[in-house]
């Protein structure tokens, strides 16, 4: 009798908590939809009371007009190239940093991931200024390397690499040295791929928080406009949608709904393709820190 009233129990909380999972979600993805509808909606119809739910005049103008009017397909090429180059050498310095954290030994080991540590704690907006300044003088403003080298040190991917070569036993490192292999032939064909969940993980992380890194995209952005990111350009876009005088304004959410659309879906389709590689990289990460 007390087991099934704790099955029914266990039913009734079980369902509970789906609801509840369910609602969460529908609160979750509810801005998301409510941006890509706005994206294919006239002005007008976004403003309205009541609402449309549903789109009832369909455009694509909103579209058009960003890439008539502005190099957005330049800005797109941009952001994708500073991106993937950036993200491909945080997972090299990162993996690197990580198996030396993990495997070496040399004087200041500890006190060095110690200072990793701190650096996680310590936002961007404090150095960011001393930063910009050494990449000024250096003649990097607006290049590619102004964008890629001072993101290339994430000590939150040294973090979560560590924790995948920590659980590579010591012995094997020792036995392939014996056997005549390198420390870098060992790292490259046996530790690299070990670790590749987590490497998928950190891919997904790093490359979400370059292509969204606005304060510096937009400290490293010039007058041309070709030589802006999209999330730059975009943001300029919006910022200049607003027309009238001060007693009557009006800003155009239809061009603002579509450019913020433009700039969400390739991290959208990122997302996508690499999400088994993020849940098991996450999840394998947990479990070995």
């Amino acid at each position: 009798m007390r087991r099934h009233r704790h099955r029914i129990f266990q039913s009734k909380f079980d369902l509970i908590l789906n609801i509840g999972v369910i609602v969460a979600c529908v609160f979750s993805i509810f801005p998301l939809y409510w941006l890509f509808t706005g994206s294919v909606k006239y002005s007008n119809d976004i403003t309205k009371l009541p609402p449309d739910w549903f789109p009832s005049r369909f455009t694509l103008k909103n579209f058009q007009r960003i890439f008539e009017s502005y190099p957005a397909w330049r800005w797109l090429l941009n952001s994708f190239l500073i991106t993937t180059i950036t993200v491909l050498c945080i997972l090299l310095v990162s993996a690197l940093a990580a198996y030396a954290l993990s495997k070496l030994r040399f004087p200041g080991k500890r006190l060095l991931f110690n200072i990793n540590i701190a650096c996680l704690l310590i936002p961007i907006e404090i150095y960011v200024l001393s930063l910009y300044r050494f990449v000024h003088g250096a003649g990097m403003q607006g290049t590619y390397w102004g964008y890629i080298l001072p993101c290339v040190v994430y000590p939150m991917g040294v973090y979560l690499l560590k924790n995948f070569y920590d659980e590579i036993p010591d012995a094997i490192v020792e036995a392939s040295e014996l056997d005549g292999c390198g420390r870098l032939r060992f790292f490259f064909k046996h530790a690299l791929p070990l670790s590749k969940p987590g490497l998928g993980a950190l891919a997904i992380l790093s490359y979400v928080n370059v292509w969204n890194n606005y304060l510096w995209q937009l400290l490293m952005a010039t007058n041309d406009d070709k030589s802006l990111t999209v999330v730059v350009g975009l943001a300029r876009v919006i910022n200049s949608t607003g027309t009238g005088t001060a007693d009557q304004s009006f800003f155009d959410f239809g061009l603002q709904y579509a450019t913020a659309t433009f700039t969400a879906i390739p991290m959208l389709i990122v997302f996508i393709i690499f999400q088994k590689y993020f849940t098991a990289g996450i999840s394998a990460g947990a479990v070995k820190g």
